[in-house]
């Protein structure tokens, strides 16, 4: 029998090279690497995120332009109502 204040020091031999097995069997360090590094999906949503927010600073000025005009139309309109 093995008596209990060895137990910590076993595990201290073993746990290094079971957890170094696992890793191999069951690929642990190919799921780590695509969780934790960018992968094609995350790079294309990146894209697509700069994309949706450079197309609403467009928006954003575009209706400002819209906004500018209609208030200039409305003068426009006045101006021609008092000139009649």
């Amino acid at each position: 029998m093995i008596p209990a204040s060895f137990a910590p020091m076993l595990l201290k031999l073993l746990m290094p090279k079971l957890m170094d097995h696992f890793t191999k069997v069951f690929k642990l360090d190919k799921v780590l690497n695509y969780v934790e590094q960018p992968n094609e999906l995350d790079i294309e949503t990146k894209k697509h995120r700069e994309q949706i927010d450079m197309l609403a600073g467009e928006l954003g000025m575009m209706e400002n332009r819209l906004k500018k005009l209609e208030i200039l139309n409305g003068k426009d309109k006045k101006l021609k109502k008092n000139a009649k």
